[in-house]
């Protein structure tokens, strides 16, 4: 075959090849978009699932720390004023029932008035004035426990500052899932680094080493949403864990309330007509004893952590709610 019939061959067959390439790269251009478009929506669906339950606890949380405000405030402050006025409590009096004289000591009353007396000046605007951050922190930490959280005793309006340091606990003071909530660090990166596919402008060869590439990326892309997503799965079933156990502790702050409260009113009525012990009949000592036991009990569920440095849930926390339901249990036997 003459020469230059072989290289008009050769010509037509590669050009046809280059046209192949052309049409294999706008395959893989289309099917790199198809898989980047997966991996957004696989994405942003998590982010969405784990950003409802985030709320959810937000709101179990606020609802909690305004729980424990109103018992610090109304409940735990007032009591210790109260008490303070008794002279001559005997805590080994035998005439009380057993239950709660061996529930309370001189010592727990101590650490009742510690807490109480610093929890004067984190509550000077009141409960009311705490904001969403600080309630969701109180419930979170406690009152003494918030505090030393916050490494100052300023205010407690500081916790969310405090909190937003830490990537686990971010995001229940409402800070950004992007931003590293619950083990999701870098998680915009995910999105951030998915391929939208180069611009179809250049020739068959160099097109198709470019397509190849998208195709490639945009797979490695979708791998790392699948695994963000199982992180925020994992994230979903922390913060419910969570919900629960806030939950809990506002339930068993409410039945203390309902015992604490009434019985608050009768010792402050005392208060009001005699302060020495040694005068009380058994009825009044009675009352002032069952008065310290419920202070006691309260200020061990306000005071426990509800989960730690790492957002796992506290054995703590558990112990605390337990107890405080034996106790009322107790208190409806007497």
């Amino acid at each position: 075959m003459p020469l230059p019939l072989i290289l008009g061959a050769v010509a037509i067959a590669a050009g046809g090849w280059g046209v192949k390439k052309g049409f294999d790269a706008k395959a893989d251009f289309s099917r790199a978009k198809s898989i980047t478009t997966e991996a957004q929506s696989t994405f942003e669906e998590g982010r969405e699932e784990l950003e409802a339950v985030r709320r959810i606890v937000q709101q179990r949380l606020e609802s909690l720390g305004k729980e424990k405000a109103f018992l610090y405030e109304r409940g735990l402050i007032p009591f210790v004023d109260y008490f303070q006025k008794i002279k001559n409590i005997d805590f080994h009096d035998p005439n009380i029932a057993s239950g709660l004289r061996l529930a309370v000591n001189a010592a727990d009353m101590l650490e009742v008035q510690e807490i109480a007396l610093r929890m004067v000046d984190v509550l000077q605007g009141g409960a009311a004035a705490l904001g969403s951050g600080a309630l969701a922190g109180l419930a979170a930490f406690g009152g003494v426990g918030a505090l030393a959280t916050a490494s100052t005793g300023a205010a407690i309006s500081g916790l969310a500052g405090a909190a937003a340091t830490n990537a686990t606990l971010a995001w229940f003071g409402g800070g950004s899932l992007a931003a590293g909530g619950m083990g999701m660090a870098g998680g915009a990166a995910v999105l951030g680094g998915i391929v939208a596919g180069p611009v179809l402008a250049v020739g068959g060869m160099v097109m198709a080493s470019k397509a190849a590439k998208a195709v490639e990326d945009a797979q490695a892309n979708l791998a790392k949403a699948a695994a963000a997503v199982e992180e925020m799965k994992t994230a979903e079933v922390a913060a419910r864990t969570i919900q629960r156990r806030a939950e809990e502790m506002a339930d068993v702050l409410e039945k203390l309330e309902d015992c604490f409260m009434p019985a608050l009113v009768d010792l402050r009525a005392l208060v009001a007509e005699a302060t020495d012990y040694a005068t009380y009949d058994a009825a009044e000592r009675q009352l002032v004893m069952r008065c310290a036991a419920l202070a006691k009990t309260v200020k061990n569920v306000l005071e426990a952590p509800l989960f730690d440095a790492d957002g796992a849930v506290t054995r703590e926390s558990r112990r605390a709610v337990q107890e405080a339901r034996d106790f009322v249990a107790k208190l409806a036997s007497m």
